[in-house]
């Protein structure tokens, strides 16, 4: 007896999905713009309301019911995608911001050690500039026509004035020099 009602329930509720499916995609369709989003949403309420079949059978107007529960849906999925479109804007935002930041500290790292190099005495900022291009002390020797002594005396007291010039910002530059 019991499986005959539940395959009448089966049979009255596939009769109620073919006949408002339809009209009721379309309806979702008009909230949310989006054939596969309104198909989901649609089969959302009619899954709820297999679930719920019981409190449902007493409904008077059951086609106010369902259309409302399928617009309800509709505002619940509209809603979350609004809190998910903030949240994206608001990480991007964040994320631009801490891009900027990165850039405003690289510039201004940038500009304190070139405003160290410019206070240092020209023999001290050649030797630093070659070593900084790459060249060698013995090269640096050569084109500036002085001792490896006295390059290696410029380049450690070139050192000196920028770790004192640059503070902890100094080691960022100890590697390259």
């Amino acid at each position: 007896m019991k499986s005959k009602q539940i395959t009448h329930e089966e049979e009255l509720f596939h009769n109620l999905f073919m006949e408002y499916y339809p009209s009721l995609l379309s309806f979702a369709r008009y909230y949310v713009k989006d054939e596969t989003i309104a198909e989901d949403l649609v089969q959302d309420v009619f899954v709820k309301m297999w679930e719920l079949r019981e409190q449902w059978k007493g409904v008077e107007n059951f086609s106010a019911y369902i259309y409302q529960m399928v617009r309800f849906r509709c505002f619940n999925f509209l809603r979350g995608e609004k809190l998910r479109e903030e949240m994206m804007r608001s990480y991007k935002e964040e994320k631009l911001s801490i891009v900027e930041i990165n850039q405003y500290i690289e510039e201004e790292i940038f500009r304190l050690v070139n405003q160290a190099m410019d206070s240092l005495p020209s023999t001290y900022k050649q030797v630093i500039t070659l070593t900084l291009e790459g060249y060698r002390v013995k090269e640096i020797a050569e084109k500036l026509n002085v001792g490896e002594e006295t390059v290696k005396k410029r380049k450690q007291a070139a050192k000196q004035v920028l770790k004192e010039k640059l503070g902890k910002l100094y080691v960022f530059l100890l590697p390259l020099i």
